[in-house]
């Protein structure tokens, strides 16, 4: 087995793992539409049985329209992920969702108008959105396109911190051969391994991960990044990865029953205007509670089709506002496991702070005419 492989495997299995820890799950095969080949999962598609790197079921599905599907293509490469990569994941999603199986029969059906049944085949169908996963990030040309077609992105350096990112690249040739032909091949089982009970199934691999120091401390670094992290939707459908940076949202919002206590307020630094930050707090009417003034916030990497329309008026604070209105109005945030109520929190954008924030700014802009003209 070549090294390219394992990193290959491993990657897939820190993105799944990272969605699974947000409440997504993997999706089982139906041996007709989805098989597996062990240790590869397929999906079919017009053209072809294409390999599905990860494909998982949402923590829940909206009504009235098919039920949704995410696939990641996940590319474990040296250099960045180009146009190229995004293409061929769109054409990926068009081919899969626009599958459907016709036969001789169903045609020769359809020249008969009183045909007892319908010529197709009586199925669930799904919506799959497919995104792409990169160990080394993406060109500029690749985000534009990702952007104007809603195509996901997510990189490894939001995953991982940075000796766990070195380490991943460290993996080799020399690597594989200390590790052995068979261990090698175990990790690369594991990694694959869709079944929620993997750890179960492959004991001396996690025995073997534990004393790893370069394989195990990647591994590691996951698990302390996603108990972190979580997954927000926007209404628009856009996925944004929040990283918590100052602890407590577990407290804060399993302390609430009603979703409606919970607002939160945007900001981004002008040093990185593509990482906002989203604090989240309790409604002000509960201020008497001790629990209502503790407050959870996170980064975030915008994205790249919000961030394209916001470049296209040179990052101006005025439409950053209108943005943050139009997009971040309502945020769904996943909950860490599946219960049998809602998977979900909603999190409403504190509109009075907002309306501050326009004045504000509607103040600044005005002051900054006035001394233009004064200049003048």
């Amino acid at each position: 087995m070549k090294a390219a492989q394992l990193k290959g495997a491993l990657f897939e299995y820190l993105v799944r793992r990272l969605l699974i820890n947000c409440g997504f799950y993997s999706v089982q095969a139906d041996n007709l539409y989805t098989f597996e080949r062990n240790p590869l999962f397929f999906i079919n598609g017009r053209g072809a049985a294409h390999d599905a790197d990860v494909l998982m079921e949402p923590p829940i599905q909206m009504p009235f329209g098919y039920p949704t599907r995410l696939l990641f293509e996940c590319k474990a490469y040296d250099s960045k992920a180009g146009l190229p990569i995004i293409r061929n994941a769109l054409g990926l999603k068009h081919d899969i969702n626009e599958f459907e199986i016709v036969t001789k029969k169903s045609l020769l059906m359809r020249q008969n108008n009183r045909r007892a049944s319908y010529a197709i085949e009586n199925r669930q169908r799904h919506v799959y959105q497919v995104g792409v996963a990169s160990a080394e990030g993406f060109s500029k040309n690749a985000e534009e396109f990702a952007a104007n077609n809603k195509i996901p992105l997510l990189s490894l350096e939001w995953i991982l911190d940075a000796r766990a990112i070195s380490l991943y690249r460290s993996i080799d040739q020399h690597l594989m051969d200390s590790i052995g032909d068979v261990m090698t091949s175990n990790l690369y089982k594991y990694f694959k391994d869709r079944n929620p009970a993997a750890d179960s199934r492959h004991t001396e691999t996690m025995g073997f991960l534990e004393q790893s120091e370069r394989i195990g401390y990647i591994i590691e670094s996951l698990k302390q990044k996603i108990d972190s992290t979580y997954i927000g939707l926007l209404e628009s459908g856009d996925l944004i990865f929040l990283f918590e940076q100052k602890t407590g949202l577990t407290r804060l919002l399993y302390s609430y029953e009603s979703n409606r206590s919970l607002s939160a307020q945007l900001y981004y630094p002008g040093d990185n205007p593509e990482m906002w930050s989203l604090s989240i707090n309790s409604d002000s009417s509960m201020a008497g509670n001790l629990e209502s003034q503790r407050n959870a916030n996170f980064m975030f990497h915008v994205p790249p089709r919000i961030m394209a329309m916001w470049r296209e008026f040179n990052l101006n604070r005025s439409k950053g506002i209108q943005i943050k209105e139009e997009f971040f109005s309502t945020i769904f945030i996943f909950k860490k496991a599946r219960t049998s109520d809602l998977p979900f929190f909603v999190v409403n954008l504190d509109k009075r702070w907002l309306d501050q924030v326009r004045r504000a700014e509607t103040d600044f802009s005005s002051t900054a005419e006035n001394e233009d003209e004064t200049d003048d």
